[in-house]
């Protein structure tokens, strides 16, 4: 089952890569494969029946694929939005550009989500971690021939992956301090608190979490059913999904930090979203407050909020999402004043997002109505009640107020029809009503899940009527009295630019890194003319050195030739002078020898008679001498 779910989409998306055709029916066709996979992993866990799968990995390192009750609901959970929100991306994408970019993307996207999920080692989280940054950096760019959307995608990568460094860091303590890379619980083994706050930088650049939340609004470029995945399933998430699963060893002296980060973006881009003038834009700063609750009661020491608040949170989020997409398609556009007064043109998209909002608020018996108040208790119970409950309580009512406030600019407004048909209506009607259906009656099963993971919901009554309190007073305020107009421009701004502190992302992160790779680029191109100077004088001097070569070579060249000559001559000499008279004196020799030879015939008369003419020509010589 695991493989299913894995490779399902992983081979649906290289299929419309390689055929390029029908991208939509395999990408359904994927979701499908992938969703039955993850309700047979369920059914397989709730047997007990083991679920796991190991491969081969580095050396004492084997990567490890492993269901677990926590992880197989995850899994169901992501397998179900993901499929709603691909059958809605039917109608919306059906008249995009992009569609094999697109829909091979979401595969990317969904098996790297479930890979995360699945992961029973660091080292595969660390991979699941990494394609999502990867598939989410090409669905943001999904119209790449935009400005917009190419600077919201460079954005997303840059601040989640200078912030991943934290997860690496974090992960090397791990493994150094357990002795193994595998997720499981170690008694008695703690992480240090480097480690603990190298992995919250993590979490904080993924979750959008203060001062890291910017990137998310920038990531709205893309097309709705993005944003919907983006948001409501682990994306995003995939922070909080961090410190659920690292939580066993975070030490105590880390959470009072985890809290303060919940509970700074609770305010901060709580009201963001209040002020914002554009309704994706408010969606994008109310995903990094809702997250901000689930940090928040991980510090106060309750996961079940947490984990309670991650599963209502993606249907919400994704409903909210889809009615968005809807009045945008319908007004091609997504600021409030363009799109005032769409709901009364579009009932059933209203009613969508209504649901959805009244739930996000914390409305009974809706699925965020539970969550909500499981956060609100677990910081009334904690050892600090008056940080985390008061936190809590005013984060419940910001979300309350913008939800109000939301729900009166869509359906009042000027009487304006809609500029454009929406196109693929009813697979969007569709997608829209499962995920609306998951928020009203995702209340009554949310506890049972929750128990079926081991976990249970902290109740409190103080604290449920204090979020009750919340939600309908800041409803009530922000659908009849909250006007942004009462604050000053100046603080409008600040509010809805997320706070851009010293220039913000732009002059702060954007216009340092560009001038780096501005200057990194000048310097390539000085050092390239550089070696191009020194290899042309090079060049030069190779030139010169062969002129002197060729004159050396020529007066070489002569000298050899005249050597050749002399010695050709000496050869000549040899041959004709010295044998010569080597030939001469070896032929007077030889004459001679034939002529003594003769007079040696070895007879001794004849000897004597050469020696008595001999002694008559001697005694001749000394009679003439003597005289």
């Amino acid at each position: 089952m695991i493989a299913l779910i894995l490779l399902a989409p992983l081979l649906a998306g290289l299929l419309m890569v390689v055929v390029r055709r029908f991208p939509a029916a395999l990408g359904l066709g994927g979701g499908l494969a992938s969703l039955a996979g993850a309700g047979g992993l369920l059914y397989q866990v709730r047997q007990h029946t083991a679920a796991g799968l190991t491969l081969p990995g580095l050396p004492g390192m084997p990567f490890r694929l492993e269901a677990t009750p926590f992880t197989a609901v995850l899994a169901l959970v992501v397998a179900v939005v993901a499929l709603l929100i691909l059958t809605y991306a039917c109608g919306y994408m059906a008249r995009e550009r992009g569609q094999v970019w697109f829909w091979s993307s979401m595969m990317l996207f969904i098996a790297a989500m479930q890979l995360l999920v699945l992961a029973a080692d660091w080292l595969l989280f660390i991979t699941g971690w990494e394609l999502m940054g990867l598939a989410s950096y090409l669905l943001i760019a999904t119209w790449h021939w935009e400005e917009k959307a190419r600077q919201g995608a460079f954005k997303a990568f840059l601040l989640t992956r200078g912030t991943d460094l934290g997860l690496y860091l974090g992960v090397v303590l791990i493994i150094l301090q357990t002795g193994t890379n595998l997720m499981e619980p170690q008694p008695g083994r703690l992480l240090s608190l480097v480690g603990a706050l190298a992995l919250l930088l993590a979490v904080m650049g993924k979750s959008a979490q203060v001062p890291f939340q910017s990137w998310l609004s920038g990531a709205m470029a893309g097309p709705t059913p993005v944003s919907a995945l983006l948001h409501s399933a682990t994306m995003v998430a995939a922070g909080v999904v961090l410190l659920l699963r690292a939580y066993p060893l975070l030490p105590p002296a880390s959470l009072p930090f985890v809290g303060a980060v919940g509970g700074l973006t609770i305010v901060l881009t709580g009201l963001t979203a209040l002020v914002s003038n554009d309704i994706k834009q408010l969606l994008a700063a109310s995903t990094s407050s809702q997250l901000g609750f689930m940090l928040l009661a991980l510090a106060a020491g309750s996961p079940a909020a947490a984990v309670a608040h991650l599963l209502a949170h993606a249907f919400m989020k994704s409903s909210l999402f889809l009615s968005a997409g809807i009045f945008q398609h319908q007004n091609d556009d997504t600021a409030f004043v363009r799109i005032s007064g769409s709901g009364r043109w579009a009932p059933w998209a209203f009613g969508g997002w209504a649901l959805a909002g009244l739930a996000l608020a914390g409305v009974p018996p809706l699925v965020g109505y539970w969550s909500k108040d499981a956060v609100l208790t677990a910081g009334y119970q904690s050892g600090h009640p008056g940080p985390y409950f008061g936190v809590a309580v005013l984060g419940a009512a910001l979300t309350a107020l913008y939800m109000g406030r939301s729900i009166r600019l869509l359906w009042t407004g000027p009487e304006r029809p809609p500029t454009a048909a929406v196109t693929g209506i009813w697979s969007m009607r569709a997608g829209l009503a499962l995920l609306v259906g998951g928020v009203v009656v995702g209340g009554g099963l949310l506890a049972p899940a929750l128990r079926f993971v081991g976990l249970t919901l902290p109740e409190n009554a103080t604290a449920q009527f204090s979020g009750l309190a919340a939600a309908v007073g800041g409803l009530g305020v922000g659908f009849f009295l909250f006007r942004a107009a009462d604050f000053r421009q100046p603080v409008l701004r600040f509010a809805r630019q997320n706070y851009p502190l010293a220039g913000g992302f732009e002059a702060v992160v954007g216009q340092p890194v560009l001038a780096l790779a501005a200057g990194c680029r000048d310097f390539d191109l000085r050092l390239h003319q550089l070696v191009l100077g020194v290899g042309q004088a090079a060049l030069g001097l190779a030139s010169a050195g062969t002129a002197a070569d060729a004159g050396l070579s020529g007066a070489a060249q002569a000298a050899g030739r005249r050597t050749l000559a002399l010695a050709d001559g000496i050869r000549q000499l040899a041959e004709t002078g010295i044998s010569g008279a080597v030939d001469e004196v070896g032929t007077a020799v030889k004459k001679a020898g034939q002529l003594s030879r003769r007079t040696q015939s070895g007879l001794i008369h004849q000897e004597l008679l050469w020696t008595v003419a001999g002694l008559l020509v001697l005694g001749a010589v000394l009679f003439f001498t003597l005289l």
